[in-house]
């Protein structure tokens, strides 16, 4: 989304940016750590199983018409994310690279800009290991992906588990 500011408007310092910034991490964090029922719980399972022929869809594209042409690592990041939280699994920082097909390297930018825009927060399984960094959708993310799912889907069934 573009925003337009006026020329009258001063721009925003980049202490007040940064406040906001702060306060949306903050308040990521806090909602990641409550214990919410998985979106889909107590459905049929169809939007969830439409995902994973999605998820599997685009590796076979990608297989086929080769890795680099339709390169979307953030989306496929985001994709796997989501089924893992749908399906009640956790997702290492190698887990991701390894499933994804990306370097340590891309999956660790994509993160950091995604963790920038409130849709990451990581949890660190282990305190002796940086590799075991479980990584996990915030609540915004989900309900952005919910109603992505809905929409590319036609699924109604984001909703019922919230």
């Amino acid at each position: 989304m573009t925003v337009h500011i006026s020329p009258e408007r001063a721009l925003p310092s980049q202490e007040a940016v940064d406040l906001v910034v702060a306060l949306q991490r903050c308040l990521t964090s806090f909602h990641a750590l409550q214990e919410e029922p998985p979106v889909l719980e107590g459905q049929d399972g169809d939007g969830l199983a439409m995902l994973g022929r999605y998820v599997e869809a685009r590796r076979a594209r990608s297989m086929i018409f080769g890795h680099n042409l339709f390169a979307d690592p953030a989306w496929d990041m985001l994709l796997l994310l989501f089924q893992a939280e749908l399906e009640e699994r956790t997702v290492t920082l190698e887990q991701l690279s390894e499933t994804s097909r990306l370097s340590m390297n891309l999956v660790l930018g994509q993160v950091g800009v995604m963790e920038r825009r409130g849709l990451l927060v990581e949890h660190q399984l282990s305190h002796n290991s940086r590799r075991r960094r479980v990584m996990r959708l915030t609540p915004l993310a989900m309900d952005a992906m919910v109603s992505w799912l809905s929409l590319a889907f036609g699924t109604e069934e984001g909703n019922g588990g919230r």
